[in-house]
């Protein structure tokens, strides 16, 4: 399938809408789960939607509904998200990424989980299962909570760090210590692990940003594939032959749908900004997937010619600071971002071909560097189909939510 914006197509659809607008193509979103699933399926994987990369109930639930039996739930953020969608009845299975250290979360979670034993919350040290050691202690039920070991994936040749920094446990030893504990534990149950290799699944080695450090890019992506496969089947091994049957084995991203699943250990990969394909995911050698949303700004001033200003703009996405974490223009083509002022909070000026016809009020569409984090800018996403506006659903935002 090919993109199939098109500038007077868009432009006439929000004739009548307050700008700055989202808006979100479902012919387009259709045919990238369609991608996702086909890449996983081709091996045998579930796949885990990833709810930070979307921000919108309506649409987590359209896609999993899309995306049928193969996909296995969600993977969230937080515990007070958790808890939200699973008052939404989204999904039963629910996997909350991101260890806390808050006694209330914990308290929150140990609730969550003895009304539905299909949570799992992410923890990566013994600290955080005496954690939840203490709340079940103090509670008359002595049954456990299902807990899963998020393990260090990064590359470290040579005493240089290639990933993120997010776990402790680094090896199969800090592994067996964790998961010795847990043994000995009437409180928690292990019932996953996740590696999330972010030098494979996070880094386009096609980046037109960057483009000399594309190579290198290629380079540390092959020697990082081989060295989480040979890391993850390590950890297999261990828990094969102490008898341990694992429900989630983790691992992947958008970027890394393919080499992921071709784990035979991996049970599930996990998926996300591929969905709306913000720009920075199309800077993958395994990318296959088309823009499905972007942002229109208004034209509000011609300061000179060749220039036009928008107002707002400055969605700029986390992560080290760098061009690629910029929107970029998308429609009408042949614009630029100007050097100098780049996108602002309040406007953004923009280079236009001299001889392109534009008027106050006029348009401009964008896509964002990152899929969820925009969603936090919008109060709602409008949803087209074949030219025209089929639905309007609310972010997080617009509901009046805010997940750390």
């Amino acid at each position: 399938m090919k993109n199939h914006w098109e500038y007077n197509t868009v432009k006439e659809i929000l004739q009548d809408e307050s700008l700055p607008a989202m808006i979100v193509d479902m012919d387009q979103l259709d045919y990238n789960i369609s991608q996702v699933s086909a890449k996983s399926e081709k091996y045998g994987k579930k796949v885990r939607l990833a709810s930070k990369s979307i921000r919108v109930p309506a649409l987590i639930k359209y896609i999993l509904q899309k995306g049928g039996d193969n996909y296995q739930g969600i993977m969230c953020f937080s515990i007070e998200e958790a808890i939200y969608l699973s008052s939404l009845n989204l999904t039963e299975d629910i996997l909350i990424a991101y260890p806390t250290t808050s006694e209330n979360d914990i308290r929150d979670f140990c609730n969550l989980s003895a009304r539905q034993d299909r949570f799992v919350l992410m923890v990566d040290c013994i600290d955080h299962i005496q954690l939840i050691e203490r709340e079940q202690q103090k509670r008359e039920s002595s049954g456990s909570v299902k807990i899963c070991i998020d393990v260090d994936m990064s590359w470290r040749p040579m005493g240089m760090h290639l990933g993120v920094h997010r776990s402790p446990v680094r090896s199969l030893n800090d592994f067996k210590v964790l998961h010795k504990y847990i043994e000995s534990s009437k409180w928690v149950d292990l019932t996953g692990v996740m590696g999330y290799e972010a030098q494979v699944a996070g880094m386009g080695e096609r980046n037109p940003f960057s483009y000399f450090l594309n190579p290198i890019k290629k380079f540390i992506k092959r020697k990082s594939i081989k060295d989480v496969s040979q890391k993850r089947k390590k950890i297999n091994d261990y828990l094969e032959m102490h008898g341990v049957d694992l429900d989630i084995f983790n691992g992947g991203g958008s970027g890394s749908l393919i080499s992921t699943s071709k784990e035979p250990w991996i049970t599930e990969v996990t998926a996300g900004s591929g969905f709306l394909q913000s720009h920075l995911f199309d800077y993958y050698a395994e990318n296959t997937n088309v823009p499905a949303f972007s942002f229109a700004l208004p034209i509000t001033r011609f300061p000179q010619k060749g220039i036009v200003t928008c107002k707002s703009g400055g969605f700029i996405a986390s992560g080290e600071t760098s061009k690629d974490k910029s929107p970029i223009p998308f429609l009408p083509e042949g614009l630029k971002i100007t050097n100098n002022e780049g996108f602002g909070e309040v406007q953004t000026p923009v280079k236009i071909p001299v001889d392109m016809k534009m008027k106050p009020g006029d348009p401009i569409f964008f896509r964002p560097a990152k899929a969820g984090e925009i969603a936090e800018r919008f109060n709602e996403y409008i949803l087209i189909r074949k030219g025209k506006i089929i639905d309007r659903v609310p972010t997080y935002r617009g509901l009046g939510k805010c997940f750390f």
